[in-house]
């Protein structure tokens, strides 16, 4: 017997920086930073540029975030701790705030032996929202729009 197996795969397809979607996405983001799951839920990764320190990651060093002072991750990297600074923020402020914060892996508890050069914080986040039948992801600081790729195997 024949069977049609359906696999669908995600297309990224980067939205520019000034691609109108942009404001309205970075909106749903600073509501989601606040702790909202209404447009979608946040997630932490390791960007590209920290991953291949990932095992030897004790601790982070953060700057001065939204004037709260750095933010407590471990290399466990719980997103509820960066939710928990982000909501503190004036939900108008997030997304740029976001964008200014640095985050560095350390190989000790002081943060004295800095891993990598500062990471903004955005290429750490990831979300995914559906707006107008369309589903976007941001991941490494950059908005994708996630289009569906079916492929069939008999």
């Amino acid at each position: 017997m024949n069977t049609i197996h359906e696999i669908v795969e995600h297309d990224l397809r980067p939205l520019t920086r000034n691609h109108p979607l942009v404001p309205a996405l970075e909106r749903r983001l600073a509501v989601a930073l606040g702790g909202s799951t209404r447009f979608g839920r946040l997630g932490l990764r390791w960007p590209a540029a920290a991953a291949g320190r990932a095992q030897d990651t004790v601790s982070f060093r953060t700057n001065d975030v939204g004037g709260y002072g750095p933010v407590p991750l471990t290399p466990i990297l719980d997103v509820t701790v960066v939710i928990a600074r982000f909501a503190r923020i004036p939900e108008f402020a997030r997304t740029d705030e976001l964008k200014q914060a640095r985050l560095i892996p350390c190989a000790d508890r002081a943060r004295e032996e800095l891993l990598t050069r500062p990471i903004p914080m955005d290429r750490w986040i990831t979300f995914e929202t559906t707006l107008a039948d369309h589903t976007y992801r941001l991941c490494e600081g950059r908005w994708h729009e996630l289009r569906h790729r079916r492929d069939r195997a008999a």
